[in-house]
């Protein structure tokens, strides 16, 4: 549940609104749907994506922990969402143009 919620916090940090017309927060596919437009998520990522919305969706729904692999895997993914999303950019400003 902790990396489908990162997942719609960093939509919101890439420019979509919080807040809906209805005072609403988006959904999940709302914010997928954003990081894909923006670039940050690409469609070959996106299976990656279903992923974190599977085993969140099913952490929220039933009380049945969730096993040791898909943990690994959600975490995994959201790094490199995180990773993707917010350290890359600043790295190649780091770097600066080739020489």
């Amino acid at each position: 549940m902790l990396c489908r919620k990162l997942l719609m916090h960093v939509a919101v940090s890439h420019g979509l609104p919080e807040k809906d017309a209805k005072d609403r927060a988006p959904n999940f596919a709302q914010c997928v749907d954003h990081l894909i437009a923006e670039g940050i998520v690409t469609k070959r990522m996106e299976p990656w994506i279903d992923r974190i919305r599977e085993v969140g969706n099913e952490a929220n729904h039933e009380l049945v922990p969730v096993g040791k692999d898909s943990a690994l895997d959600v975490a995994m993914f959201t790094q490199k969402l995180l990773e993707l999303a917010y350290e890359m950019d600043d790295t190649m400003a780091k770097v600066g143009p080739p020489q």
